[in-house]
């Protein structure tokens, strides 16, 4: 359900309903103000973005036994009403689905009521359903029913395809910098920033980027690029994450490869990498003599160590091992593992063993908050900010935390 909200949470004209208890929708609420206060504290946010209204149907334990049809139907008037959307999109709970409402039914009967294009998807909550799912669902809803092809090509326009924060998150912001090396422009970034009114101009786009990154993430985003290329001709580049300098250098040698530029790729390859070394320089002296450890406890498929991995090898610290957190299932471990000494041959130990290293540690980059007094922290990110932007806000996170004042620990979020 929350995959269904985010997917045109800021499209403006939306409105989106969860047939749900009020629960359901608190959560996707409370998820929308966590994002937005982080937005406004990396200065993402814009003062002036629409948010779609989401409003719950308010599903009780009497519906439970005698539906939640008409209760549906009510509320589908009521945001007409209110809200004056342009278009509505329903999610269903996993209570819906036990119930066995007709949500589709209900829905077509309320758009031929006020002659609004109501969306619905048949996926109910936990039941059979999730995230990606969502997220795909209403994407691939909306590109069949408001896209329209014909219309003419804008040169060396780009659109967006995924959320990643928002045209103003830093994932967005680095990709249209790197970008402009090859000359093309961003036009939107579909499906959840563009408004009802707008939605045509997504197939005026020359060219699709997905914002990718973790697989699941990524396949469903291709979904959606492979879908626009076969209705619209609109090609895409998708497949390879440009996080850290290995995963940069691929993504823009690759994208000059499809567009030809082969030199603009170059060209941008050379100053990113000069960027870099510039910073690499200042951090091998100020972290001179200082010894970090990382810990580990995500699952490989939140958290791929190579790219923290690269960082430390090219800022020189020394490291004195990689501690995997005693929140695994042995199957999840052995994969972790198997991903850490593909790219490196520090020694890894498990939470007990690694205790002794945390606590000889400088520094430790963790994905888990370390309960002790002394340690000195850096929270490695769910989602790292990419290119060489993403590698310097890193390093200058781990010169902050190295040179905290006195020997008082503490934890930089990075």
């Amino acid at each position: 359900m929350p995959g269904v909200w985010r997917a045109v949470g800021y499209s403006k004209g939306a409105a989106v309903v969860f047939h749900s208890p009020k629960a359901c929708a608190h959560v996707a609420h409370t998820m929308d103000i966590n994002a937005h206060f982080r937005g406004i504290a990396r200065d993402e946010r814009e003062p002036y973005e629409y948010s779609a209204p989401l409003i719950s149907t308010m599903l009780t334990e009497k519906h439970s036994i005698f539906g939640g049809a008409k209760q549906l139907e009510n509320c589908l008037d009521f945001v007409v009403k209110r809200y004056k959307p342009q278009y509505i999109v329903i999610a269903n709970s996993c209570v819906v689905g036990v119930i066995g409402d007709d949500v589709a039914a209900v829905a077509a009967d309320a758009e031929e009521k006020h002659n609004l294009p109501i969306i619905t998807l048949p996926c109910y909550g936990f039941l059979d359903g999730e995230y990606y799912a969502g997220y795909y669902g209403v994407a691939e809803a909306l590109v069949d029913r408001f896209l329209v092809g014909g219309l003419p090509k804008v040169h060396d326009s780009v659109i967006l395809l995924g959320d990643n924060g928002g045209p103003n998150g830093e994932y967005a912001v680095e990709v249209k910098r790197l970008l402009a090396y090859f000359d093309l422009h961003v036009i939107g970034q579909f499906p959840g920033y563009v408004a009802y009114d707008d939605m045509n101009q997504v197939t005026t786009a020359a060219l699709s980027v997905v914002l990718g990154g973790r697989t699941q993430a990524n396949d469903s985003l291709l979904k959606i690029a492979k879908k626009l290329e076969e209705k619209f001709a609109i090609p895409y580049y998708g497949g390879v994450y440009p996080l850290g300098w290995q995963g940069t250098r691929e993504w823009l040698a690759d994208l000059g490869r499809k567009l030809h530029k082969e030199e603009s790729a170059q060209k941008a390859i050379a100053e990113q990498k000069e960027r870099l070394e510039r910073v690499l320089v200042d951090a091998k002296e100020k972290l001179r003599g200082k010894k970090v450890a990382v810990c580990i406890g995500r699952q490989l498929e939140y958290f791929r160590p190579e790219w923290v991995m690269e960082i430390l090898e090219l800022i020189e610290i020394n490291q004195l091992g990689i501690v995997l957190l005693d929140s695994y299932m042995p199957k999840d471990r052995a994969s972790m593992e198997q991903a850490i000494k593909s790219c490196t041959n520090i020694k890894v130990f498990n939470q007990l063993e690694g205790a002794k290293v945390v606590e000889a540690a400088d520094i430790i980059l963790t994905t888990h908050e370390i309960e002790t007094y002394n340690a000195r922290q850096l929270f490695l990110p769910m989602l790292p900010t990419v290119g060489v932007t993403g590698m310097i806000k890193l390093i200058k996170n781990i010169i902050k935390i190295a040179y905290r004042h006195g020997d008082k620990g503490g934890i930089v979020y990075g």
